[in-house]
C-alpha cells in the first residue's frame, strides 16, 4: 500500500543536520493542507551516522507571529529502518492559519540537553479553496442560518406533536357531563331512551373494557382481521 511519504516531504529531500549551525533551507507549505506536508530531518554527527538513538528526541518548533507570539512545537516521531537517526512529522494545521512566512526550527534533545537548529522559514501559500475568504464566510453564514432555521422548525414540530398528544390524552380521559351537551344532543338522547335504548354507565363501560377490550389488546393474535362487512358496518354507524 502506497504511503506517499516522499511525496509529502515539504523540502523534497530530508533536512540534513550534521552540526547545530548547519544551514536549513526554507520550505514551501500550503494553507489547505490537513496533516499533509511533512518535515523530515536526518541527524548525523560530524558525518557519522547515528545508529543508537537512545535518549534522542526531536521536535518541530514554529511561530506564526515571531516577536509577539509564544509559538508552539510538536514532537517528531522516529522513522525506523533508516541508515541514521531520522524523525518526521506533519506540519500542524495550527501553523498554516495565515498565508506568508512563519518561523520554524528543529529542536534536538538528548540526555537533558536541548539544541535548536538554525531558524528557517515556512512559506505558507494561500489555499486555493480558501475557507477564510469573505465569500466563504458569507456562505458559511448562510449555511449556519439554514441549520438554525431547520433546527427551529424541528423544535416547533416536536413541540406541536407533544401538544397534540397531550390534547388527545386529555380528550381520551375527560368526562363529559350531561349539562355540557347541546340541546340537540339532549333531545336525541331523550328520544332514544323513549324508544327503549339502554345507555351504559361509566361503571358499565369500565367493566366491559376490563373484561373484553383489555384482554384482547394483551394478545394481538386473538384480534381477527377486519372484514369488508366490519368496515361497512362501521361506516354506516359514522354516516348516520
Amino acid at each position: 500500500m502506497a504511503t506517499l511519504d516522499a511525496f509529502r516531504t515539504a523540502s523534497g529531500d530530508p533536512l540534513k543536520l550534521d552540526f547545530a549551525n548547519d544551514y536549513v533551507p526554507d520550505v514551501r507549505l500550503n494553507a489547505g493542507d490537513i496533516n499533509g506536508r511533512t518535515i523530515t530531518v536526518e541527524l548525523t554527527d560530524n558525518g557519522t551516522p547515528i545508529t543508537d538513538t537512545t535518549g534522542i528526541t526531536c521536535a518541530l518548533a514554529y511561530n506564526t507571529t515571531p516577536g509577539s507570539g509564544l509559538g508552539d512545537r510538536v514532537s517528531m516521531p522516529a522513522v525506523f529502518g533508516t541508515p541514521t537517526a531520522t524523525y518526521r512529522v506533519a506540519v500542524p494545521r495550527k501553523a498554516l492559519q495565515r498565508a506568508g512566512a512563519i518561523l520554524m526550527g528543529i529542536e534536538v534533545s538528548v540526555n537533558g540537553t536541548r539544541t535548536c537548529s538554525r531558524n528557517f522559514h515556512g512559506i505558507v501559500e494561500r489555499a486555493v479553496f480558501d475557507a477564510t475568504a469573505p465569500d466563504a464566510q458569507d456562505q458559511m453564514g448562510v449555511l449556519d442560518k439554514l441549520i438554525d432555521d431547520a433546527t427551529t422548525a424541528i423544535n416547533k414540530a416536536v413541540s406541536a406533536a407533544g401538544e397534540a398528544k397531550d390534547a388527545a390524552d386529555a380528550a381520551r380521559t375527560s368526562v363529559i357531563e350531561y349539562r355540557q351537551l347541546s340541546d340537540d344532543c339532549k333531545a336525541k338522547i331523550a328520544a332514544s331512551a323513549a324508544a327503549g335504548v339502554v345507555f351504559a354507565t361509566q361503571a358499565d363501560i369500565d367493566a366491559q373494557y376490563d373484561t373484553v377490550i383489555a384482554p384482547a389488546l394483551s394478545d394481538a393474535e386473538t384480534i381477527p382481521p377486519l372484514t369488508q362487512s366490519d368496515i361497512d358496518w362501521a361506516l354506516d354507524i359514522i354516516n348516520r
